[in-house]
């Protein structure tokens, strides 16, 4: 540190990096994303010693989270529990190449939290009390969502791309909407 300017950014946040020699990731037997990780014990919120030496311990549920889901989709992973708190962040998922059944596992974990299904037409959309109510085609087949503050949860990606996220978190994109057809393109202009 130069007198209270830090070197380098990373040095205002503490992390933990987990890669194959502090961390193994399996599929439970119901399909969910587990880890097995080298890490200080877990304290309750409450607590205030500081952590403890590193243990191995056992997660049978972990949930992932992409820092740069657009520009760096298989970097900078976070590792989380159910109430969100990160137990560490994958810095690439290329470094669990030696491990073939788990980079499996984390690649499925991230295809089923970020599967997107490519909208290809409009077949109805309304719009009422603050709720946006599509029918759509997408590549999946048909289906019908919701939306709630349609204007907020429709992001640009690109520069004729979107992404729509219904109220249950599932998501939808447009890669072209200057590629829909006329009827289909009407219907979203607004929102545009």
């Amino acid at each position: 540190m130069n007198g209270n300017r830090p070197d380098n950014y990373l040095d205002f946040a503490e992390m933990t990096y987990l890669t194959p020699e502090n961390s193994h990731f399996f599929s439970t037997e119901n399909g969910f994303l587990g880890m097995k990780a080298f890490l200080p014990p877990v304290k309750d919120d409450l607590e205030k010693d500081e952590p403890g030496e590193p243990v191995w311990q056992e997660f049978p549920r972990v949930f992932l989270h992409r820092a740069f889901p657009f520009d760096a989709p298989d970097e900078f992973i976070s590792v989380l529990d159910k109430e969100r708190r990160e137990y560490g962040i994958i810095r690439a998922l290329s470094e669990f190449s030696g491990q073939p059944e788990e980079l499996e596992a984390l690649k499925a974990e991230l295809d089923r939290k970020y599967l997107v299904r490519t909208i290809s037409k409009i077949r109805s959309l309304k719009e009422k009390l603050g709720f946006s109510y599509w029918e759509v085609d997408t590549d999946h087949g048909k289906f019908s969502f919701t939306m709630q503050d349609t204007y907020r949860n429709l992001i640009h990606n690109t520069e004729n791309g979107i992404v729509l996220t219904d109220v249950d978190g599932n998501r939808y994109q447009i890669t072209d909407v200057l590629a829909l057809d006329p009827k289909s393109y009407r219907k979203i202009e607004l929102y545009l």
